[in-house]
């Protein structure tokens, strides 16, 4: 055991480089009692180093090894067979649990499946002549589980929203910003796109929670639905991000932050940017204007009903 008598602790800033880029890390650390001296500590050093991780995780929005093993326990498989199911050997999911980064093609695929079932259900469709019979079953077996014991909502719960419409507006806006920043064919987030995003981010959330996202009305509009207190700070603004970032504010980046701690509603945000991110702004609006869709059933220039968008939604319609 090692000897700690002549030692305390403090907190130590450390500069951690992961794949090229830099975090800066405040958490305890060992030193000498007489020198001053920053002294090894394993177990401090790991807990120090594993901060960078989660950081470096974060900015690419990379799952973590818990939430990996949570959705393979969820299925009820063994490394080696959900191994089978993603299409990887078992020693990538070995290391995936134990810390190793997800490959951006794996992070994808397995966030697809993770946040959505009918990815899932899907997934195990298409490709059924490559999955043995017996993982199928028991990834059936675990949709069946829970969409049986899954609650369906009628009505709202009472309660207060945590965030405005506009600071989930700004998540999407930062988010849109960073992907543009590795990808620069990621085209700028317009005022029409996002509320668009923050419909559907409202509807699948009320079908999960029964709570609202957030209590801006919903109007419908020409275009579809329009989140009113979005349109109203955009007002005459196409795109809301700028070529280099110049239409975000410390506001935006704040709001980011504090919904990126969030986790239940960084969740359903991710959800959506998932599944709906990558159409445009014109192919989502054409979602909204299926028959039976709350907005097709709105007068124009008229809140849509709250209640209507959590019944359409909790009947599996996303529209």
């Amino acid at each position: 055991m090692k000897n700690t008598t002549n030692t305390y602790i403090k907190d130590y800033t450390n500069t951690f480089v992961i794949k090229g880029h830099s975090y800066t890390v405040t958490a305890p650390a060992r030193f000498d009692s007489k020198t001053n001296e920053l002294l090894d500590d394993f177990e401090l050093d790991d807990r120090a180093a594993e901060k960078a991780n989660e950081m470096y995780r974060e900015e690419f929005n990379l799952l973590s090894p818990k939430e990996i093993k949570d959705f393979r326990n969820r299925l009820t498989l063994s490394q080696r067979d959900f191994a089978k199911l993603i299409g990887v050997s078992p020693n990538t999911i070995a290391l995936y649990e134990a810390g190793a980064f997800p490959t951006t093609a794996h992070n994808r695929l397995l966030k697809s499946l993770m946040y959505d079932d009918r990815n899932l259900k899907d997934y195990i469709t298409v490709d059924q002549h490559q999955i043995p019979s017996d993982i199928q079953n028991k990834v059936k077996e675990a949709l069946n589980s829970k969409s049986n014991s899954k609650k369906v909502f009628t009505q709202f719960i009472p309660g207060f929203s945590k965030y405005s419409s506009l600071q989930l507006a700004n998540w999407f806006r930062i988010k849109n910003f960073h992907d543009s920043l590795k990808d620069e064919n990621v085209e700028e987030l317009t005022q029409m796109k996002v509320v668009k995003l923050l419909y559907f981010a409202f509807g699948r959330y009320a079908t999960q929670t029964g709570k609202k996202l957030f209590t801006s009305p919903i109007i419908a509009m020409q275009h579809g639905p329009v989140v009113e207190e979005v349109h109203q700070k955009f007002s005459g603004n196409r795109g809301i991000i700028g070529e280099t970032g110049q239409k975000l504010d410390d506001t935006a980046y704040n709001d980011y932050e504090l919904i990126e701690n969030d986790p239940e509603i960084s969740r359903v945000l991710m959800e959506i940017e998932n599944d709906y991110g990558d159409k445009t702004a014109v192919a989502l609006r054409n979602i909204t204007h299926q028959p039976g869709s709350p907005w097709s059933q709105t007068s124009q220039g008229y809140p849509i009903d709250e209640t209507l968008i959590l019944r359409v939604f909790g009947n599996q319609h996303e529209m």
